[in-house]
């Protein structure tokens, strides 16, 4: 059984486990607590109380070996090798999203995508053919589905919502701006890119306003 990891340690180690891997594609073997502080906005010295309170070390003046880093840091998060997701919507957004080449290389597969729009379903959106919604429950026992993504119209959020809980699915991620209901037990992450740019726009007007003083 893995050791419960607190909140903040378990949003580090995502972060340090999506650099590592960007890096590895960039041709990298190894990487420094600098480099994944600079990367990631984290203290190196906090990367590296992190990266020992897992078990991990690195190597001075090499630092640590990327792909041992990606595995421990896999095995500590219990993330499996694959995770099939299943998408509603199969416009703009949701088209953009299955079409991804990174989500693949982070190991999330969408497997099924769909809709309840005529002329959407049976047409091919990044590798997979788009199903009518009423086949989500079928489908997801099938591919053992446990991610759900709603890309669909703001109308329509709650009742996908409902028929993924219907289905089982566990982690919901909304890029609506509607505030889901759901059962306790169902993790939903709401996709707000909204939000993202004022975090980033305070820490702007911040830097700008200690410059000016």
């Amino acid at each position: 059984m893995r050791a419960t990891l607190q909140p903040g340690l378990t949003n580090r180690l995502t972060k340090y486990l999506r650099t590592t891997q960007q890096l590895i594609e960039e041709g990298r073997d190894a990487v420094s607590s600098k480099e994944l502080g600079d990367f990631t906005g984290i203290n190196p010295v906090q990367v590296r109380r992190d990266l020992n309170a897992i078990g991990f070390s690195g190597t001075r003046g090499v630092g640590y070996q990327a792909y041992d880093l990606v595995e421990a840091v896999r095995n500590i998060l219990g993330l499996r090798q694959t995770y099939n997701i299943a998408l509603v919507g199969a416009g703009n957004l949701g088209s953009a999203i299955a079409a991804s080449t990174m989500l693949p290389k982070r190991g999330f597969v969408i497997h099924d995508v769909f809709d309840n729009d005529p002329e959407r379903i049976g047409r091919t959106v990044g590798n997979v053919v788009v199903k009518h919604i009423d086949e989500l429950a079928k489908s997801v026992t099938e591919a053992e589905e446990i991610i759900g993504i709603i890309a669909t119209p703001a109308s329509s959020a709650q009742e996908v919502a409902n028929l993924m809980v219907d289905a089982n699915i566990r982690v919901i991620l909304n890029y609506t701006d509607v505030l889901l209901h759901v059962p306790s037990h169902v993790d939903v992450h709401r996709i707000d890119p909204t939000a993202q740019l004022m975090h980033t726009l305070y820490y702007l007007t911040q830097a700008e306003g200690q410059e000016a003083s």
